[in-house]
């Protein structure tokens, strides 16, 4: 498969010949070294004239595939396959993301505009097979919002949450959370830092308070509410999802 992001094996090279094969060779003039300059970087250049739209094309093909997932469905063989497919994904959006990274550098905001930054955090908060680039994403979005005199914004505290749960460490923003097999709806935190300050630090980002969030999520999930709680309940409204209760 083709990914578009890397140059040819070889960099075009200028030779400037005598006239005859007798002559001494002659010393190239100006314009004969900048071209040769020139030449190697273009396909480097067009690589990254295309960030914007490449990363547009690699979150669709994330995106089309999350959009079927079934939260409430269970372990089917059918969501299964299309587990495995996004991994498939996940994995190849990864590896062009980091080609991405290492020749044309992080996509800012500045440089390639809000839409561009964000799908670029969006295929790196996807990245969990690959923690150490997850950190060293974390690490460059952490710097292009320092270079813009802009603290860490919401997508900061997503994927800091997110490397903080794969090491282990408790979460700075309470970003995430975790059902426990054969209750897709029982949604609760993964291990976070006092609650107090999480809040503040929420609060700081602009971010809703955490029983807020969870009742986010759950109304995405398309699982039943409480009304008076917030809290996820046995109401269905519909067929309880397959496993439920077992």
């Amino acid at each position: 498969m083709q990914d578009g992001w890397t140059a040819g094996s070889g960099h075009p090279t200028l030779a400037v010949l005598p006239p005859d094969s007798s002559a001494m060779p002659r010393l190239p003039t100006p314009a004969a070294i900048l071209l040769a300059a020139i030449l190697p970087c273009l396909p480097a250049q067009a690589a990254c004239d295309r960030v914007a739209a490449d990363l547009d094309s690699m979150t669709s093909a994330d995106q089309a595939l999350r959009k079927r997932i079934n939260h409430l469905e269970g372990k089917t063989p059918a969501q299964e396959k299309l587990m495995e497919h996004i991994r498939i994904v996940d994995r190849e959006n990864t590896r062009r993301l980091k080609a991405i990274v290492a020749q044309c550098g992080w996509p800012t905001k500045a440089k390639y505009g809000e839409q561009a930054a964000g799908a670029a955090w969006l295929l790196a908060q996807h990245a969990d097979h690959d923690l150490p680039f997850q950190r060293q994403a974390l690490a460059l979005i952490e710097q292009a919002a320092a270079d813009s005199g802009q603290p860490p914004d919401q997508l900061f505290a997503l994927l800091s949450d997110r490397v903080a749960v794969a090491e282990g460490r408790p979460q700075r923003y309470g970003t995430q959370l975790m059902a426990p097999a054969g209750k897709p709806c029982a949604y609760d935190f993964q291990p976070m830092d006092d609650r107090a300050k999480v809040e503040e630090r929420r609060k700081a980002m602009r971010m809703p308070p955490l029983e807020d969030y969870r009742r986010i999520l759950l109304q995405m999930q398309h699982c039943p509410i409480d009304v008076v709680t917030g809290r996820p309940n046995d109401d269905y409204h519909y067929a309880p999802p397959i496993g439920a209760g077992r």
